[in-house]
């Protein structure tokens, strides 16, 4: 098949949306498919992939770096070569540029076009724009990409109350995200001392974030959590970048929790960041702001249970707590007194730990051929 996938935001900005779509490009093109990754150009970038990568002219997102958004197909030159590209299916996973282009291009030409709705876009719009007529304009304007779809996708049903808060009235198909995480249980008591070894942890309990640091994740709930762990020996992590990288050290030292809780920047080398999940003993996930996180998934493939908000959409449906990680109230002293109890217990730790890897480590490799059919199947649909 000749595949186009259409994204905003792919390397060398990272996030969970974009590793997905390189995941779907190296292990489509792996099995012998033409595969083009359509997405927003990022200046003096160089790629290097054994797929084609098909640029979009691009601005800056001002109030959201280092994201960027592609030009408006009405205004882009007909030689570019991203809209000259025509596949046999068109997999958008963003409602902005990149998936209004292959909407008008796959109606144009009648080429089938999917949609994965990932990300909860109202908060997004709502950080920058103070006035919600505007914002209920500009969701209510995305959302027809996703009506003029001929599927829609969502990475767990819950995501459809989502949705449906949206505006969407529309059918879905639930196909889940995975992970490129593939790690070997016989060497993972040994991979993990390493990792607490190079981390200079001693008997400390090690909590870990990966993600953008946005206050939409829940960072400030994750500080004033920290801030009541008393008599506990811990090092907690935060992985990653985003506009609230700033205020959230100034945070930390407003709290005096310097010493026990360090921002890394974004690795986006996985052998680095594997390090980090390999040392840790619990994933920290209040967020309320997203989805169906590749990070929960990434840190159970490394025996690592996660805290998470009950009834958030992050935990719906995927995590029972005391089998596969553990829930909270949407409060911080709760949320504390969680770490605290299991501290005591790290025999608890890792037998869910075990369950959670049991049951959330998901490969890439084992989604894709799911993914294959459903793409032939819509090519054959729309040819008859």
């Amino acid at each position: 098949m000749k595949i186009g996938l259409y994204n905003e935001c792919f390397p060398p900005i990272m996030d969970g949306v974009s590793q997905v779509v390189e995941n779907y490009a190296q292990l489509l093109t792996e099995r012998n498919h033409n595969v083009a990754v359509i997405t927003a150009k990022v200046p003096f970038y160089r790629y290097n992939y054994n797929y084609t990568i098909l640029n979009v002219p691009s601005v800056p997102m001002l109030l959201r770096p280092p994201y960027r958004i592609g030009f408006p197909i009405q205004i882009l030159p007909p030689f570019i070569p991203a809209i000259q590209f025509m596949p046999d299916i068109m997999h958008a996973h963003s409602p902005f540029t990149a998936g209004n282009i292959a909407l008008q291009l796959a109606k144009k030409h009648h080429i089938p076009f999917i949609i994965t709705f990932h990300s909860k876009f109202r908060q997004d719009f709502e950080h920058s724009i103070h006035y919600k007529p505007l914002v209920d304009w500009m969701i209510k304007e995305i959302m027809k990409i996703y009506d003029g779809a001929d599927e829609v996708w969502i990475p767990q049903l819950s995501v459809l109350d989502i949705m449906r808060e949206y505006g969407y009235k529309g059918q879905v198909e639930v196909v889940p995200n995975a992970i490129d995480y593939d790690v070997d249980l016989h060497t993972l008591p040994e991979k993990k001392q390493e990792a607490r070894t190079k981390l200079n942890l001693k008997n400390e309990l090690c909590l870990l974030f990966v993600g953008q640091l946005i206050w939409e994740k829940n960072l400030k709930f994750i500080i004033d959590a920290l801030a009541q762990l008393h008599g506990i020996s811990y090092k907690m992590f935060f992985v990653g970048k985003g506009y609230a990288h700033d205020e959230l050290i100034q945070l930390i030292k407003n709290h005096n929790l310097q010493e026990n809780v360090k921002v890394v920047p974004q690795l986006t080398n996985r052998d680095e960041l594997e390090t980090y999940y390999f040392a840790s003993d619990l994933f920290l996930f209040p967020s309320l702001y997203d989805n169906a996180p590749l990070v929960v998934r990434e840190a159970a493939a490394h025996l690592t249970p996660s805290i998470l908000i009950e009834g958030s959409t992050s935990a719906k449906e995927v995590i029972i707590s005391y089998e596969n990680g553990f829930l909270t109230a949407n409060d911080a002293t709760q949320f504390a007194a969680k770490i605290a109890e299991l501290y005591k217990n790290q025999s608890l730790i890792n037998d869910i730990g075990m369950n959670a890897y049991k049951t959330l480590s998901l490969q890439w490799k084992d989604i894709i051929p799911e993914i294959e059919d459903r793409y032939r199947s819509l090519i054959k649909r729309n040819s008859v």
